[in-house]
């Protein structure tokens, strides 16, 4: 099934930015519960959101305060993402190829287009689905669902391509083909570049 839509997670598949964001959520456990969250504790939650972040960590703050820390916090750790060299190339030959092409990312709003503007990719996207512009982030269905809204994309038109548990859950339960990134889904790939291959 060749798809009409695309839709990408960023961190992990686009950019990798797991150091900054260590050092953020560093941070803001020094801030909101006066120790800050170790490696130990940040390693299996990296992906999950700001409002599992709260829980998880004990933070004593709301989603909307961890947000604005965040977002405050992120750009001064910037520095450390990287970007991949292929992911300029991949979607403008996507958009090329027809193929509609949406953001799906549990970065929020304030952040996400920061970081497409130091990648070179700011403008390769139709719509940023962010995980404060919907009810719940992934593993929720809700980005995806979206995102193809705003394509006006059926889901089975649509793959979403990954890198985390959190993304195959989320693609699964909003009935869209999943190509994992270095992990199992539908279809399995080792480098973005390999997407190409599959269309």
């Amino acid at each position: 099934m060749q798809p009409r839509a695309i839709l990408f997670d960023l961190d992990g598949v686009l950019v990798k930015s797991k150091e900054a964001w260590f050092r953020s959520v560093e941070e803001a456990g020094r801030v909101f519960r006066g120790r800050p969250v170790t490696r130990e504790e940040f390693e299996p939650t990296f992906g999950q959101g700001t409002i599992a972040d709260v829980r998880e960590f004990g933070l004593s703050c709301a989603v909307a305060d961890l947000d604005r820390f965040y977002t405050d916090t992120f750009p001064r750790h910037a520095h450390s993402i990287w970007v991949h060299p292929d992911a300029a190339a991949l979607l403008a030959d996507l958009r090329a190829a027809g193929k509609r092409l949406a953001l799906v990312t549990n970065t929020v709003s304030t952040l996400t287009p920061a970081i497409l503007r130091a990648a070179g990719i700011e403008r390769s996207f139709e719509h940023l689905a962010c995980a404060d512009l919907v009810p719940h982030p992934k593993p929720a269905p809700d980005l995806p669902l979206s995102a193809l809204a705003a394509l006006e994309v059926a889901a089975a038109d649509a793959w979403l391509v990954g890198d985390s548990r959190y993304d195959r859950e989320s693609a699964r339960a909003a009935g869209v083909f999943f190509v994992g990134l270095g992990i199992d889904g539908d279809a399995r790939i080792e480098d973005l570049s390999q997407l190409r291959a599959l269309l």
